[in-house]
């Protein structure tokens, strides 16, 4: 991937001199930047998130609610009782209390526990263990969900003049309203699509409600069931019904239609019920509304919704991880862009080591998400036992790591670690992967890795195989996603760049490997190694781009390679040696010509700047050492590269890397052009 892990190992050497000249700053003596915003609100499970939900809405609960996970039909109502008590809204696993819910009931210091639903849905052994942290548990139960949810509505008021009315049997419909019927003290009661439940009915009749306002439309809740309800001993009226095309264009109906507090929009999942019935809890604290999306093409209602409160200047908060609501559609959501485009950012390991990739992350501007999304660590490699041992080093420990990834997401970022092929022994990445056994054990260590240092996901860079690996490649990415989607964690791969035309890098199945990640990253630089030449001439890399597309890939998954680094070709004898550099001296004015940037080469030379066929510079100059060819980038070229997103529709860039961009005159060539194109 990177010319530091394959071709130039001799540059390390060199590179002391640069690191003396370094100024690393203590890595502990970072400060949380003001950047750090709450935007989406997650876990690693369902019940996590709740958790979550629960910290960012309450310090204190002696009364909760707690209903399982596993369905909604007894759980939808409960977001207006848990506004009753002032506490949160938190799911467990059916039989048992989840050790994360637990920990928060001790937390929040709750001495009490509504249990939502019979001891199916909520075991007796919960009770129990309820009991055993001194809280007493309190459960609501009917025969079935409409009983629940009226026991629940007897529990969360003693009379009412009003409630809305929506089918048991499904979920959106509640969900839209429940952050509102919270806030209102309005009860939720369930009904059959066709028919009145007597336990709706008498329930009805006990609270004195008189008025009812119907979420759905009549293929969700039939006009059958109002006439059911004029024909109550005491008539009930129903004052509206609120209704579209599904459920979500229904959500944008009662979002528009009813008074919500829309400083903050919440936004969760429409195709499960966990995330925003806990929401709702949180929601309703301060009257505002959940919109509920898919997981692909937003409807036009959903869509002008979003388009009218980023108008007025709302804010988002997303409840759920990026296996819920992806990565993609969040930017879609906050921005309006239909074609949501990804800044990953690599720093450069061996360069400083952990203070090293900090002053590389420092180089951004704030705020830092103008110009990216993803800061990617060469932390871990392959262990040359190719047991699926993995070793980690630059001199950081576990807490540097840390306490790295801390301020990283400070400012906004995510943080996902490379995981490379080893160094010293290409054939070790064939081992490890033709073996079933050292694929399990490198997923474990992954696994543990991505959570002791709190990362958002995975980058995973294995090169140096052979074709014969590449089923073996596509089966590892396969059973690592299904690890690490679950969890909410980002998966990305690096692939090399083919055009179809190689006789090698079969290996890497590109439409295989596209449906076990959420971005793919084709590397597309490092074109040129024996003779002088640009590292990614536009042709070539339109030619990488076009032949990914005809093998049918999804380009919204494809982040583009884009090189922040030249080389400087040196002629000796029949042939060259290589350097890389970058555009501007990377720390500062020196005079050793080695650590010179290619725009201090050009005025100490007085070189003439040519470009190529593909708009990539390029210049000559001669000394001590003989005649010299360079490379670079700047600008114009990249803003040529750029204009591929567009062209292929893909889903952003991937760079190499951020040691390039540390001085301040190339960040600010560099970054001005990210922004243009990606925001």
């Amino acid at each position: 991937m990177k010319f530091i892990t394959k071709k130039t190992l001799c540059l390390l050497s060199s590179l002391l001199i640069l690191l003396s000249l370094t100024p690393l700053l203590p890595f502990k003596a970072q400060a949380a930047s003001s950047e750090s915003i709450t935007d989406r609100i997650y876990g690693n499970t369902l019940y996590d998130t709740a958790v979550e939900i629960s910290k960012h809405g309450w310090d204190y609960a002696p009364i909760v609610v707690l209903a399982t996970g596993k369905n909604f039909s007894d759980a939808l109502t409960g977001t207006v009782l848990a506004n009753k008590v002032n506490g949160p809204l938190l799911l467990t696993e059916s039989d048992r209390l989840t050790p994360a819910v637990a920990e928060e009931l001790k937390r929040l210091n709750t001495r009490e526990v509504y249990l939502l639903g019979g001891t199916v849905a909520l075991s007796t052994g919960i009770e129990e263990a309820l009991k055993s942290q001194g809280i007493l548990p309190r459960r609501l139960a009917g025969w079935d969900q409409y009983g629940t949810a009226a026991e629940i509505a007897r529990a969360a008021t003693s009379s009412s003049s009003q409630a809305f009315l929506v089918n048991g049997e499904l979920f959106p419909d509640a969900l839209s309203i429940s952050s509102y019927a919270a806030a209102q003290g309005i009860p939720i009661l369930l009904t059959r699509a066709d028919s009145l439940p007597p336990e709706t009915a008498k329930v009805i009749n006990d609270l004195g409600i008189s008025e009812v306002t119907i979420i759905g439309g009549t293929a969700v809740i039939k006009a059958s069931v109002e006439e059911q309800l004029s024909k109550l001993p005491q008539p009930v009226k129903v004052t509206a019904r609120y209704a579209g095309y599904d459920q979500y264009e229904t959500n944008t109906v009662v979002l528009t239609q009813l008074s919500f507090d829309t400083s903050k929009v919440y936004v969760a999942t429409g195709q499960n019920f966990p995330d925003a019935l806990a929401g709702a809890a949180l929601a309703g604290k301060t009257k505002a509304p959940i919109l509920l999306i898919p997981s692909t093409q937003l409807g036009s209602t959903t869509t002008g919704y979003l388009t009218q409160k980023r108008a007025s200047g709302s804010a988002f908060t997303i409840f759920g991880g990026w296996g819920v609501i992806s990565y993609a559609m969040e930017s879609i959501i906050r921005t309006g862009n239909v074609q949501a485009q990804v800044s990953l950012q690599y720093t450069q390991g061996g360069l400083g080591g952990i203070n090293g990739m900090l002053n590389q992350v420092k180089s951004i501007p704030s705020p830092a998400t103008d110009y990216a999304d993803i800061i990617a660590p060469s932390w871990y490699y392959l262990d040359d036992t190719a047991d699926g041992n993995v070793v980690g080093g630059w001199d950081a420990t576990p807490k540097d790591y840390q306490e790295f990834t801390s301020y990283v997401q400070s400012r906004n970022l995510k943080v996902l670690p490379v995981f490379q092929s080893s160094w010293s022994t290409p054939k070790t990445v064939d081992t490890v992967m033709a073996s079933e056994t050292a694929r399990g054990k490198l997923i474990d260590q992954i696994m543990n890795l991505v959570s002791s240092v709190n990362a958002d996901g995975v980058v995973i860079d294995f090169e140096f195989m052979s074709n014969e690996t590449g089923p073996y490649l596509t089966q590892f990415m396969k059973e690592l996603y299904a690890q690490l989607h679950p969890l909410n964690k980002l998966v990305i791969q690096a692939v090399m760049p083919r055009t179809g035309s190689e006789a090698w890098l079969a290996e890497f199945d590109y439409p295989a490997l596209a449906q076990y990640v959420d971005y793919l990253h084709v590397m597309t630089y490092d074109y040129s190694h024996g003779t002088p030449g640009p590292i990614a001439p536009l042709d070539w890399t339109g030619k990488v781009m076009k032949y990914t597309r005809d093998q049918g890939v999804d380009m919204r998954k494809v982040l583009l390679g884009i090189p922040y680094y030249g080389v400087d070709w040196t002629a000796t004898g029949t042939s060259y040696a290589r350097r890389p550099r970058g555009l501007n001296t990377l720390y500062g004015p020196t005079t050793d010509k080695d650590l010179s940037g290619m725009l201090e080469l050009i005025a100490k030379y007085n070189s003439s700047v040519q470009r190529d066929a593909s708009q990539v510079p390029y210049f000559t100059y001669t000394d001590a050492d003989g005649i010299h060819t360079v490379y670079y980038d700047d600008a114009q070229s990249w803003n040529a590269k750029m204009e591929l997103l567009s062209q292929y529709g893909l889903g952003g860039i991937g760079a190499w890397s951020l040691y390039w961009t540390v001085n301040s005159q190339s960040s600010s060539v560099i970054f001005s052009v990210l922004k243009q194109h990606l925001r």
